[in-house]
């Protein structure tokens, strides 16, 4: 699913840029996503695809992935975007002293490792509550943003140095400060 999300962000932008051209290519997807991509336990976009688009039967709808699906949205159909957010937080978050998504909606393992998302640490995905940042961002919902921050701060490590600041996991996982620094500013566009 993420290729196919890059790929009509791409085009979204592009119709942005040049008088529509490939609006209607965004809209039929949209409109195909809404139709065909859903999950029947969660609403939510599936994570995984077979090549020729249709559905991959019996594959889970992982936190991480829709996590990335709603970032990805809020770039692509304002409205889908916040359909999806809300089911997002319905069926993944967990809080308590460390919130976030869960990787899993159905289970919560206290320590895992995932083959997409990476660890899985106390029931948390760390890629899906960094990811979901950027949705809760977006659409200032700053009560998760808050709470997820918090999570960063414990977990990561924060070292300050002046005015700046830096997760010193980061040193070890160097996506993982570029990604938060993209969800935390992931704010609608004023066009």
């Amino acid at each position: 699913m993420r290729a196919y999300n890059c790929t009509i962000v791409a085009l979204k932008q592009y119709a942005a840029l040049n008088k529509g051209e490939y609006a209607s290519t965004v809209d039929a997807w949209v409109d195909n996503a809404k139709k065909e991509w859903l999950d029947p336990k969660t609403g939510l976009l599936v994570s995984f695809l077979n090549v020729d688009g249709s559905q991959i039967t019996d594959m889970p709808t992982k936190g991480s992935y829709s996590a990335l699906n709603c970032a990805y949205l809020t770039l692509i159909d304002r409205k889908f975007a916040q359909e999806q957010y809300s089911l997002l937080k319905s069926s993944f978050w967990k809080e308590g002293t460390l919130s976030g998504m869960k990787e899993y909606h159905d289970h919560s393992p206290i320590l895992g490792m995932d083959i997409d998302a990476g660890p899985v640490i106390m029931g948390l995905s760390p890629s899906g509550t960094a990811f979901s940042t950027g949705a809760a961002t977006f659409f200032n919902d700053n009560e998760v943003r808050s709470n997820i921050l918090r999570t960063a701060e414990i977990c990561g490590n924060t070292l300050s140095s002046g005015k700046k600041k830096h997760y010193a996991l980061a040193n070890i996982a160097l996506v993982g400060e570029a990604i938060m620094l993209a969800m935390r500013t992931n704010a609608p566009a004023n066009l």
